[in-house]
């Protein structure tokens, strides 16, 4: 007589019930073992919404397994096979991007169950500044092609880390229109809900395009940056700084190279990320001198 193999986010959650500890003490725990993860990815590796992938998470399953009191390789043998998830070897976990936990826990209260079935083909941010040095708006363009069928939405988070600037508000331009929308003042995140037109078959592409906007004071921050869970080509960043606030330096850079940018007759600094790569990607910039 044969069964259903029990999944592992099944094998985890019941032994986290049957060992009684909530999510805060086993990170502690992990911690104590140098086995560092998040909340939010326990949570996730918890519910199904995410497994374990890269190499220092499949290590820190022994860890768990030993916190936990079962036999070891009970998590780890539970992982669909290596073929099977040959893709979400390439798709970074949330935790790993952020350096804090709220743009992770936000992105939680979203269905972002069709996230890794999108492939971002481009993206094109344009980042306008004003004469105070503060984001005055955000275009982003980009750009998705379906992996299967079924996708109909899409969630992206912004974060700014000047805690001086109001969030912004998102107003769609093409290809979709805005779901469910949360916000973490304390955070500076804003996650929001895209909504196709329809719902995509697998090789459909959509582009979709909105633009972030301050009815306040924007942030002061002196960067635009790209968060990519996948590996993607071409990235494309713009910044666009006013006539009478123009930067000392830009330096555009990615996990593994930073090269000077200048800014053009338009007051502009462009750079196309070309080489396919995971992380943190953009331009940053510094100020001569401060406002007075």
């Amino acid at each position: 007589m044969s069964g259903t193999a029990e999944s592992f986010a099944d094998i985890l959650k019941r032994a986290i019930d049957q060992r009684g500890l909530s999510l805060d003490r086993i990170r502690a725990h992990l911690d104590q073992r140098g086995a560092a993860v998040s909340v939010a990815t326990l949570s996730y590796w918890k519910s199904g919404r995410s497994a374990p992938v890269r190499t220092s998470s499949l290590v820190t399953l022994r860890h768990l397994e030993h916190v936990l009191g079962i036999d070891e390789g009970a998590l780890m043998n539970s992982l669909p096979p290596t073929q099977g998830r040959a893709r979400r070897r390439q798709l970074l976990e949330l935790d790993s991007l952020w350096a804090e936990d709220s743009p992770t826990l936000l992105h939680g209260r979203f269905d972002t169950r069709w996230d890794a079935a999108l492939d971002r083909v481009m993206v094109h941010d344009r980042l306008r500044l004003g004469p105070d040095r503060r984001h005055l708006s955000l275009i982003v363009r980009q750009a998705l092609r379906a992996r299967t069928d079924g996708p109909d939405r899409r969630v992206v988070v912004h974060q700014q880390t000047d805690a001086t600037g109001t969030l912004p508000r998102l107003e769609v331009l093409r290809g979709c229109r805005t779901g469910q929308v949360e916000r973490d003042l304390e955070g500076g995140v804003i996650g929001v809900e895209l909504l196709f037109g329809q719902t995509l078959r697998r090789g459909d592409i959509v582009i979709v395009e909105y633009e972030l906007t301050w009815d306040g004071p924007g942030p002061a921050d002196v960067a635009m940056t790209r968060m990519l869970r996948a590996p993607l080509r071409p990235v494309l960043t713009e910044v666009e700084f006013d006539p009478a606030a123009l930067p000392q330096s830009v330096t555009a850079f990615t996990p593994k190279r930073e090269r000077a940018v200048a800014t053009d007759l338009d007051h502009r600094a462009t750079v196309a990320h070309t080489d396919s790569t995971m992380g943190t990607v953009g331009l940053r910039w510094s100020w001569p001198e401060p406002l007075t």
